[in-house]
């Protein structure tokens, strides 16, 4: 076989398999708002997709992670900061993103999973490096540049703020089991904000 039609049929190969790989999330989207987490089955998914299940097993262990990357695929958008915007309009921008995302059925559902599965689970550390951290550390860069500009006290505990802005959110999901609608982040952002000067 020439070196040619080697690459020819190796690069007709890759996109396929991302192809089928979006075609599975989409499907795990579409069924998990029509029946819920627990009478979602892999079997429906991969008929959903058009794919068979060795297809869906060859990337994910069970329908937790599958559902798990769906949710990865569908935030990574949506979550950023805004490099003009004053420290407030900036979090109040992304608790609204939060807010309806976790409000959702996947959010709700992935938010579940990972309290469920015990802390140092492998749900647990997936969410945690691939979702909290990144954000978390771009949280952080934000207070930095408030402090850096005046915004803020400088004599602030980093991790401490962002527990106080993100924390209640989660509380209220999962303990509450209430959505976390515009009312609720305002005055969450107000008392923050005011706590540590930027008001």
């Amino acid at each position: 076989m020439s070196e040619n039609k080697q690459s020819k049929q190796h690069s007709v190969g890759r996109p396929r398999s991302e192809a089928s790989k979006m075609a599975i999330l989409n499907a795990t989207i579409d069924l998990l708002e029509k029946t819920g987490y627990s009478a979602l089955t892999i079997e429906a998914i991969a008929s959903h997709a058009g794919v068979g299940k060795a297809t869906i097993y060859r990337w994910w262990s069970n329908k937790a992670f599958l559902v798990l990357d769906a949710f990865f695929m569908t935030t990574e958008p949506h979550l950023y900061f805004l490099e003009k915007k004053s420290i407030h309009e900036n979090f109040r921008h992304q608790l609204y993103d939060l807010a309806r995302i976790l409000n959702g059925t996947l959010g709700r559902t992935i938010v579940a999973l990972v309290a469920e599965s015990g802390g140092n689970s492998e749900m647990a550390q997936a969410y945690y490096t691939n979702f909290l951290v990144p954000r978390r550390k771009d949280a952080k860069l934000i207070l930095e540049r408030a402090i850096a500009q005046g915004e803020v006290h400088d004599t602030i505990n980093l991790d401490v703020v962002l527990d106080m802005l993100y924390g209640p959110v989660y509380f209220r999901i999962l303990i509450y089991k209430k959505e976390v609608d515009a009312g609720f982040i305002d005055t969450l952002l107000d008392q923050v904000m005011i706590s540590i000067g930027a008001l």
